[in-house]
């Protein structure tokens, strides 16, 4: 119990780099910190209020009750689903692990120490999550003072099963690929296999609560009950405990989610020794032949390195990948599903979907590019890159390529697979290629420029640069918060002035990706 004790309060103590922000003398770190604050103050302030309109509008159509399980359900699903991204990079970070072999710690220490620190920094994310839409249902509602008392304790157990379930995948995932040659590609493979899967699911379950008839509006709050007991009965569990204010089902939810908990970890900790030898232990087999060499140019060779660069983490792989997926998937939903013929048909009325889709698509592909955190990922070896014969013009065309690369398969179906089930017009073609291309190209050289700006060099586990580094925060959402600002305006722009609004937001961001290109440039 001990090791347990102190393996967490070294995982802890520097959590979002607070030790630094304590002790360090420096401003630039101190600035930073404020900085990256500022930004989480933002979408923390965002999420508030969406969750808190969501909340107020379930009581108001009479569903008040199923507003803490619902909650819970959406909250869970976000951590499941991000936890598996970086669940396996931190319980097998390979920093620090030689001194962990070499000390008397038993490996469940490890273990459970590391699901601590992912339960704290999850612990926070549920709370942001579900206090703005149970201080609605409390000032509406008006109920006892043991809803109050539940709902806090409620909160501490929401992050519980989905993290262990994040852990054990994470941990599967990792098993699997450590067997393999080429562990990062396999762990990728495997780790968009599995988001791909959920993502999946939550289509599934979702046709399946969408056939709702008008005997069903009557009894809508049974309805959406039943929906969140198909995708994720704890849910409705802890839900149920708020609402009663039921400390003995408090209780024994605290019962199942620990057991559950413990039996999960039990069982990564089992194979920890054997996952992280097979994932750091390296071998020669000594047959190595010098073959035909090949010679590349400048911009050529640095896109191969930064490609490799990319394939070989898993965690920045899965993390940038996922836009570019989810805007093919939602493209191919909207054709096959016949939702293209509903946009141009009966809601066309409602608003202009050939103006919106071109934003919309930006907005998914945008969600996080790989430009964002491209320097900070240099980490310790920067130097090297920067000892070399090369202009910054060369490294920085380099990095802005492989993104655009990277996007351009995914960005090209997208595009047919709209084409084919909007059927618009040939000037509506025109801005559906244009504007996303844009907006993507901004968003890679913004992305680049935040990067500039505050990179991290220190970091411990890549998944801190690419989840919590304030360039990831500022620089992988620019080109998504700005494309859903375009959708707002547009929204309300009468809509003979929707085209000199296109035109205008090209030319401005076209201008500003020119001046910020040539100021990393320099």
């Amino acid at each position: 119990m001990e090791s347990i004790k102190t393996m967490a309060k070294l995982e802890l103590c520097n959590l979002y780099d607070l030790n630094k922000f304590r002790f360090s003398r420096e401003k630039k770190v101190k600035k930073k910190a404020l900085f990256l604050a500022f930004g989480w103050l933002i979408v923390l302030a965002m999420m508030f209020f969406y969750i808190g309109m969501l909340s107020y509008a379930f009581i108001q159509i009479g569903i008040g009750d199923v507003v803490p399980s619902y909650l819970t359900a959406i909250a869970s699903l976000i951590i499941f689903f991000f936890g598996i991204l970086k669940a396996g990079n931190i319980i097998f970070r390979k920093n620090g692990y030689d001194i962990l072999c070499s000390l008397p710690v038993p490996q469940n220490a490890i273990v459970i120490s590391r699901f601590l620190r992912l339960y704290t920094e999850e612990l926070g994310f549920a709370a942001a999550a579900m206090a703005p839409g149970l201080i609605v249902y409390g000032w509406l509602l008006r109920p006892g003072m043991s809803f109050y008392l539940v709902s806090i304790l409620g909160i501490l157990l929401v992050p519980l099963i989905p993290m262990a379930l994040a852990v054990l995948i994470g941990a599967l995932i990792t098993a699997v690929s450590s067997r393999t040659k080429h562990k990062s590609l396999a762990a990728t493979i495997l780790s968009m296999i599995a988001v791909l899967a959920i993502t999946a699911g939550s289509f599934l379950l979702s046709s399946m609560g969408s056939s709702i008839t008008p005997e069903m509006l009557t009894e809508l709050s049974v309805l959406v009950t039943g929906l969140l007991n198909r995708i994720y009965p704890p849910s409705i569990w802890i839900g149920t405990a708020i609402v009663q204010g039921d400390l003995l089902q408090w209780a024994l939810c605290t019962g199942v989610f620990l057991a559950v908990s413990a039996l999960i970890l039990l069982l990564v900790s089992v194979r920890f020794h054997w996952i992280c030898q097979n994932l750091y232990g390296t071998f020669a087999k000594h047959n190595y032949r010098m073959e035909k060499l090949r010679r590349h140019s400048v911009i050529s060779a640095l896109c191969r390195r930064e490609f490799k660069r990319y394939f070989s983490s898993s965690v920045y792989v899965t993390n940038t990948i996922v836009g570019p997926l989810m805007g093919t998937a939602l493209s191919a939903v909207i054709l096959f599903s016949g939702t293209g013929e509903m946009l141009t048909g009966p809601l066309a009325s409602v608003f202009d979907s050939y103006s919106l889709a071109p934003f919309a698509l930006a907005s998914i592909f945008c969600t996080m590019t790989t430009t964002a955190t491209s320097i900070s990922l240099e980490g310790k070896n920067w130097w090297i890159v920067k000892s070399l014969p090369l202009s910054a013009k060369a490294i920085m065309d380099a990095k802005i390529l492989m993104n655009l690369l990277l996007m351009l398969p995914f960005y090209l179906v997208s595009e047919i697979l709209l084409i084919l089930a909007l059927k618009p017009g040939i000037l509506d073609i025109l801005w559906l290629f244009l504007i996303p291309a844009v907006i993507i190209l901004f968003s890679c050289v913004y992305g680049l420029a935040v990067n500039l700006h505050f990179p991290v060099m220190d970091w411990e586990n890549e998944a801190s640069v690419v989840k919590q580094s304030l360039s990831a925060t500022l620089g992988g959402m620019g080109g998504f918060i700005l494309s859903i600002l375009c959708i707002a305006a547009i929204v309300l722009l009468p809509r003979e002035y929707v085209w000199i609004f296109k035109i205008g937001i090209c030319i401005l961001l076209t201008g500003a990706a020119g001046i910020l290109y040539r100021e990393i440039c320099k």
